[in-house]
């Protein structure tokens, strides 16, 4: 019998999400929810987008 190639398995630990596009207007909230308090994990929830994409707004805040 072959083994089950990990690939294919729907029990991952990472799981899968889509691709988002934040509009600017959405990258400016992503910023001030940062700035007003929330953790990284709750904007990244609310925006369903990776924590490396918060964390990228939150360094390159000037240049928005």
């Amino acid at each position: 019998m072959a083994s089950k190639d990990p690939k294919m398995s729907t029990q991952g630990t990472a799981g899968n999400r889509k691709h988002v596009t934040l509009m600017i207007p959405h990258k400016l909230e992503i910023i001030a929810g940062l700035e007003s308090g929330k953790s990284q994990k709750e904007v990244m929830a609310s925006y369903k987008s990776g924590i490396s994409t918060i964390h990228d707004k939150q360094k390159w805040k000037e240049k928005l």
